[in-house]
């Protein structure tokens, strides 16, 4: 599965809501998915989850318009830079959370994520500081 790097936190603080019901279904399969430990390839352009997002334009993010994709990118930079990892490597979903847990504290998104019409909710930043990989108010994915 490929997954964007920013995508790996948004991922922590899903509770069921999205832009669209196709994106929330989408959403589910892959938090699913996770929990049978597929292997994820950590990219930074669209994923398996911006793939049902109607804000997905043919050149890439267009959630704030023009430009938009252009500083979702420096979000993934940021997030493989902070994880240790570059953009087309392949790990275990397990490997990524060991990573999130070391290497990302909940404060942290406010300079990751930015403008995120998502982060004001909160659900990203109590999913990492619940250690929420396990479920709970993120609904991520743990492997068992």
């Amino acid at each position: 599965m490929k997954l964007r790097a920013h995508n790996l936190l948004c991922i922590q603080g899903f509770v069921g809501k999205g832009y669209s019901p196709a994106f929330v279904a989408n959403m589910r399969r892959i938090v699913e998915e996770l929990e049978e430990e597929v292997p994820v390839t950590v990219v930074e352009d669209p994923d398996s989850i911006c793939r049902a997002c109607p804000n997905l334009e043919p050149t890439g993010c267009a959630l704030h318009g023009d430009g938009t994709e252009r500083g979702i990118v420096a979000q993934d930079r940021e997030v493989l830079r902070r994880l240790g990892l570059v953009a087309g490597e392949t790990l275990s979903y397990a490997a990524i959370l060991e990573r999130i847990q070391t290497s990302i504290r909940p404060n942290d998104l406010d300079q990751i994520c930015g403008s995120c019409p998502w982060l004001a909710l909160g659900h990203c930043r109590e999913g990492l500081r619940s250690g929420n990989l396990e479920g709970g108010a993120g609904g991520a994915a743990r492997p068992r």
